[in-house]
């Protein structure tokens, strides 16, 4: 394992998170906010006094929250709290294919009216509760069919042109991103999906504690105690991809925050992120991120 103190030693300390105070985008008493946004390299890190709701409409690039990093493309949503900084970046600084997200910000003062309203209907109330983390957590999920996309262009329109009644349609529209949301994350599970999702949780953990460590599915499956097939079939499952290319993903993870907050050399990272050959680390680094790690490092450096 790495240690983080001595990862970031050589490189000056990362700047400052930025914050986006309630005030800079909401206009008047209307708790919400939306834009469209072409994601660059101007903006740092962030984090926000209210509760963001991001989608992507177009294009590819990366989702930076904490020590994690996502591969963002369109249809991906996310649930960022209040205080959980976060930045996107494009694919690269070429501008081909950039990363375009609407952003769908609401205010906290309208969250707590809501939750305290509809908490009189059912489970109503748990909508807005499940999606208001803690600081530092979030929500990260795929559209299927992108069936949100629709939603978010009326709500863009709505927000911009402002006809008679914009208001009620923003919040009808609120609300059924809200109710899609809490759907995708709260499907119905029979008991033993339940008991299996805790036991894949568990190795999904101990996969990201120990990426850079040699890893292999045969130990893995030992250690659960059930067959090598069966544990893949889980793991899939639980992960959305096959071991491989989640173990790759968590260690190109590694690597990027290694090249971004350290001086380290090409191959010294390589080895850290737990491969031996520099150039089988960079054939994994370009399949994973769409670009080398030079080029990765040049290009959020700018």
């Amino acid at each position: 394992m790495v240690n983080g103190d001595n990862a970031l030693q050589g490189k000056s300390a990362k700047a400052p998170v930025q914050h986006s105070p309630v005030s800079e985008h909401f206009q008047g008493n209307f708790p919400l906010f939306m834009n469209r946004w072409e994601e660059g390299f101007q903006l740092r890190e962030h984090d926000h006094a209210y509760l963001e709701i991001v989608y992507v409409m177009a294009g590819e690039g990366f989702h930076y929250v904490g020590n994690r990093v996502e591969r963002a493309a369109k249809g991906c949503l996310y649930v960022l709290p209040l205080g959980t900084s976060h930045i996107f970046r494009p694919s690269d600084a070429s501008g081909r294919n950039n990363l375009v997200v609407y952003n769908l910000c609401i205010r906290p003062d309208f969250l707590g009216e809501l939750t305290r309203w509809l908490s009189a209907y059912g489970s109503g109330g748990e909508l807005f509760t499940l999606l208001s983390g803690a600081p530092g957590t979030y929500i990260s999920l795929v559209d299927p069919g992108m069936e949100l996309r629709p939603v978010f262009d009326r709500l863009f329109r709505e927000y911009t042109e402002k006809p008679w009644g914009f208001e009620v349609s923003m919040f009808a529209g609120l609300l059924q991103i809200t109710v899609q949301v809490t759907r995708l994350l709260r499907p119905d599970l029979s008991s033993a999906s339940v008991a299996s999702r805790t036991g894949t949780a568990a190795w999904l953990e101990y996969v990201d504690s120990h990426a850079t460590e040699p890893l292999t599915v045969d130990e893995l499956a030992a250690k659960a105690g059930i067959s090598k097939r069966h544990f893949i079939r889980l793991f899939r499952q639980a992960a959305g991809m096959g071991f491989s290319d989640y173990l790759q993903l968590r260690r190109v993870e590694h690597a990027c925050r290694m090249l971004l907050e350290t001086d380290h050399k090409i191959a010294s990272i390589a080895k850290s992120a737990g491969y031996q050959d520099p150039a089988h680390f960079r054939e994994v680094f370009r399949k994973v991120m769409g670009t080398s790690p030079s080029e990765y490092r040049s290009a959020n450096e700018k």
